[in-house]
């Protein structure tokens, strides 16, 4: 890879369109709902948890992207990293930020997801019976 201009263009548009393919499969449902059928009928396997995160579908997205900026053997694999960790850059730059909601008043507490747990609790606040450590 030459330090001239061209490799580095060939770069840039190669991460953006490598991130641009890999939200499209994940995120969006597509032409026609094209990708959101995909997805539905993959399910949660292996394919189906690659074709869900932009991160690993990315992985595998920039594989032919690398051939588009590299040549040599080295190359290709140094560029293909490069171009699936821009991806992951860019997909967490523009991930909406964690906001934090308190629940309204009027909606109950969820109990614990173990039922059991749940009435083990209740039973020992009932005897007044405390853990000490």
């Amino acid at each position: 890879m030459t330090a001239d201009g061209g490799v580095f263009f060939r770069f840039l548009i190669a991460a953006l369109a490598t991130w641009r393919l890999a939200f499209l499969v994940a995120r969006e449902r597509g032409p026609w709902g094209v990708f959101a059928r995909v997805r539905q009928r993959v399910g949660r396997g292996v394919i189906g948890e690659l074709l869900e995160c932009v991160k690993c579908g990315g992985l595998w997205i920039a594989v032919p992207f690398a051939f588009f900026v590299g040549r040599d053997r080295w190359e290709l694999i140094v560029v293909w990293l490069a171009l699936a960790g821009a991806t992951a850059l860019i997909d967490e730059c523009t991930r909406q930020p964690f906001e934090w909601h308190d629940a309204p008043s009027d909606v109950p507490v969820e109990q614990p997801a173990d039922r059991h747990l749940g009435q083990a609790l209740d039973e020992r606040e009932r005897r007044g019976v405390r853990e000490t450590r």
